[in-house]
């Protein structure tokens, strides 16, 4: 593919780019109101728990009484606990993308290759940080988003890669309206993005970065002006134009529009026709009063791929929120009855001391500070009572704080608890739940009152394979090597539409045919698209060597018989070689059918092999050396049919024919014996072998 990076368009050196003559900045700023309008709910109350889940949790107006009136406003934030339960069991979870085959242009082979290229291309662009960071949005505030794009794998390269793109505000993404949740039918999107003035002014020299048009006031965006002081405002406009078209149906079973047959294509080649509509995305970078770049996206779906949480279709508008939104009552109160304790504690006055009369005597001063300062003693004067001796000052008990306040602060947690689903269990929290199956089956509460995150995500993931796998033919359609990543995150590479021509010969006509093949040919076929979640490789390996471990200390012979398999599941350094080293303690019976070692070869046997392999390798080259003659003999013949006149040369044919089929046949008898002899060899040397490496050996 050719086409040029989102990321990098640049102007044209000619001048600059043609203003918008069909209205496309007018029906852009239109759009974004008409999304900011139906969204404005949801995108007002995100951003409510943005800050909520943020630490700001008091709302503004007391916060400034409290602090005149010098009392405490004290925030013991849970939320983010309870966030990060949700996404970082996601983390652990991946969900990982399926590539299968569909019709007959499609094989088992490349859909393994193309899965791998889509792994590498997770892996090379940092996939699981845009699913993170769309999760968390969809946790926090109940959206998230991330995109592709496409862009050149290195400056002196024409190849493109494509890759993932995170937007971390989910607030600068505005969406057409759409019924699927992972937003296959969304029709455009537009997202904005402030640029630094010297960075726009470099990238596109002749633009021109007036403002002559507000943008509209968006919640949560970062700038409502297409022009600031230091950056410039620019919007991506992804739209889908859909146009009439006539379909037509070939007779090798595909399909094609007419409009992008050739002229001079066969018509008894289609056998029918319908009308149709052809979808085209288009990409647009604008400023306010300029298109700055305008180009073709591959595919027939907007590459925007959106994760929600709960949604709810209200008078005509869809809310979306996450489990923080419900959680901010409860976290409210509980703040409030934290801070009411410790405002009973802090600012209460201290308790004062209970003397007899003229027992401060001479120490006034002292016992008038006594509650506000921490003396290391206090002197007082001993008096008498009717002659008996008066105890020293004593300070009465403190008061304890009211139970209701504490109970009320308990209550609200557990409310936070209530509506997130998530219980002690799941945090890791000593609760009541004493035994472990008592503890998963909390666990697992936790966790299927929160899937629909997962599984919202698991949607995303899946349409957004089924756009890589459209992109796939249109970027990478030449030949090249590309990066294969497997399931155990092994590195391999493999060449991908590798055109081959062999020659064959024509058994009846001795014609020499020319076929081409492509190899790994991954611009045909059709594949579809899986998702399956589940834990990471290098989970599953530490689970697997746990359950070893366990099966080992039930078993103890375990590691007598397979102590090598145990240690090579351990993530270790340097786990191979003592797997290696615990190899060879082990009975050779028990290690032969792993085929990782070879038993030696006795040096008699090794040198007739040796001799043996030389004579096969002699008898191969003269094999191919009758075959090439026999090629090369039957390729002139079959020219020479076309020298002179048809007749003339059907008797040259048939004398030449009479001549050449004895020594062709001369040659084949010869093929035959060289075949048999090789027969005759392997009947002998196999044997050997197999008997000097214990396979076909009398049972004893």
């Amino acid at each position: 593919m050719n086409a040029s990076d989102n990321d990098t368009l640049q102007a044209p050196e000619d001048g600059k780019l043609a203003y918008d003559k069909d209205g496309i900045l007018g029906e852009l700023v239109k759009r974004v109101q008409w999304s900011i309008t139906f969204d404005s709910e949801s995108r007002r109350e995100a951003l409510e728990d943005l800050r909520f889940k943020a630490g700001q949790q008091w709302p503004a107006d007391m916060a400034r009484l409290r602090q005149v009136e010098e009392r405490p406003c004290l925030t013991s934030n849970k939320l983010p606990a309870f966030v990060h339960q949700i996404t970082n069991e996601q983390r652990q979870n991946k969900p990982s993308i399926k590539i299968h085959p569909v019709d007959s242009g499609a094989d088992v082979d490349t859909a393994e290759i193309i899965q791998g290229m889509v792994r590498h291309i997770e892996y090379a662009s940092n996939a699981d940080v845009c699913y993170d960071t769309a999760t968390d949005g969809a946790v926090t505030g109940g959206f998230g988003y991330w995109r592709l794009a496409t862009q050149y794998c290195d400056e002196k390269s024409f190849d493109q890669d494509i890759v993932f793109k995170r937007i971390r505000n989910a607030f600068t993404v505005y969406c057409g309206p759409h019924q699927e949740p992972d937003g296959s039918d969304m029709m455009w999107c537009v997202i904005s993005a402030e640029v630094p003035r010297d960075e726009f002014k470099r990238e596109y020299p002749n633009a021109d970065a007036c403002a002559q048009a507000s943008w509209p006031t968006g919640t949560g965006d970062s700038s409502v002006s297409w022009l600031s002081t230091d950056s410039v405002r620019v919007a991506e406009y992804y739209r889908i134009e859909t146009k009439s078209a006539t379909l037509c149906q070939l007779t090798d079973g595909t399909t094609a529009y007419r409009d992008e047959l050739p002229a001079e294509f066969p018509k008894e080649r289609i056998l029918r026709e319908r009308k149709s509509e052809k979808r085209v995305v288009m990409w647009r970078k604008c400023t306010a009063v300029d298109v700055l770049a305008e180009e073709v996206i591959p595919g027939r779906y907007i590459p925007v791929f959106p994760v929600y949480g709960d949604e709810v279709d209200l008078d005509g508008h869809v809310v979306r929120s996450g489990v923080v939104r419900w959680a901010r009552d409860p976290q409210r109160m509980y703040n409030y009855w934290i801070t009411a304790a410790t405002e009973e504690v802090a600012l209460r006055q201290k308790n004062p001391y209970i003397m007899a009369e003229g027992q401060e005597e001479g120490h006034e001063d002292q016992w008038r500070q006594a509650n506000r300062r921490a003396y290391p003693f206090i002197t007082y004067k001993p008096t008498t009572v009717d002659g008996v001796l008066v105890p020293p000052p004593q300070r009465q008990p403190m008061a304890d704080i009211p139970a209701g306040v504490l109970s009320m602060a308990m209550h609200a947690n557990e409310d936070i608890k209530a509506v997130t689903g998530i219980h002690d269990a799941s945090l890791g929290i000593r609760s009541n739940e004493t035994s472990g199956k008592a503890i998963m089956a909390r666990q697992r509460e936790g966790d299927v009152s929160n899937f629909h995150y997962v599984d919202n995500l698991a949607r995303a993931i899946r349409h957004c394979g089924r756009v890589i796998i459209s992109w796939i033919p249109v970027v990478y359609d030449t030949q090249r090597v590309v990066r294969i990543l497997g399931d155990d995150e092994s590195l391999n590479f493999e060449t991908i539409n590798k055109r081959e021509v062999r020659h064959e010969v024509d058994e009846a006509s001795g014609m020499v045919r020319a076929i081409e093949n492509v190899l790994n040919d991954v611009t045909v076929g059709q594949y579809d698209v899986t998702v399956s979640t589940g834990p990471s490789y290098s989970t599953m390996r530490q689970e697997a060597a746990d359950a070893m471990v366990q099966f080992g200390q039930a078993w103890p012979k375990l590691m007598d018989i397979a102590g090598d398999k145990v240690v090579t599941a351990m993530d270790w350094p340097g786990a191979e070689e003592i797997a290696e080293r615990i190899k060879r303690t082990i009975p050779a019976e028990i290690t032969q059918d792993d085929g990782d070692e070879e038993q030696p070869i006795p040096a008699h046997v090794q040198e007739q092999m040796n001799q043996a392999g030389q004579y096969i390798q002699a008898l191969q080259q003269e094999i191919a050396q009758l075959r090439e003659e026999k090629v090369t003999k039957a390729a002139e013949i079959a020219g020479r049919k076309y020298d002179t006149d048809v007749k003339a040369m059907t008797q040259i044919i048939v004398e030449e024919m009479k001549q050449t089929m004895g020594p062709l046949q001369d040659m084949m008898s010869r093929v035959d014996q060289i075949e048999a002899a090789l027969g005759n060899i392997a009947d002998h040397v196999v044997p050997a072998i197999e008997t000097m490496s214990g396979v076909g050996a009398p049972v004893q």
